[in-house]
C-alpha cells in the first residue's frame, strides 16, 4: 500500500494554528513533520504550498492530491480517522 502524504501548507498559518494542527496530527497518528506512522501508510511534512494558497484558504492541507481548505484541528482529526486504529 503506498504512503499517504499529509502536507500541512504554512502559508498565512499563525504559529498557534500550525501547532494546533501539529498537535491534533501527534494526538491522532503519533507522527511529527518529516515522519511515518508506524505502519507505514502516513508521512506527515509541512510544506510552502506556493502562490495558490489564498489567504481565505488557510489553513490549507493536502492529503495525497486532494486539497482541504479553512481546516481545523477538529476537522484534520476527523480527516485522520480513516488511518489511526
Amino acid at each position: 500500500m503506498p504512503v499517504t502524504r499529509l502536507e500541512i501548507c504554512t502559508e498565512h498559518l499563525s504559529i498557534d494554528q500550525r501547532e494546533d494542527l501539529l498537535d491534533a496530527v501527534w494526538d491522532a497518528l503519533r507522527i511529527s513533520p518529516g515522519m511515518v506512522t508506524a505502519d507505514g501508510n502516513v508521512e506527515l511534512s509541512l510544506s510552502q504550498c506556493g502562490p495558490a494558497v489564498a489567504p481565505e484558504d488557510a489553513p490549507l492541507v493536502r492529503v495525497g492530491d486532494v486539497e482541504y481548505r479553512n481546516v481545523t484541528p477538529q476537522r484534520l482529526v476527523t480527516l485522520m480517522k480513516r488511518w489511526s486504529r
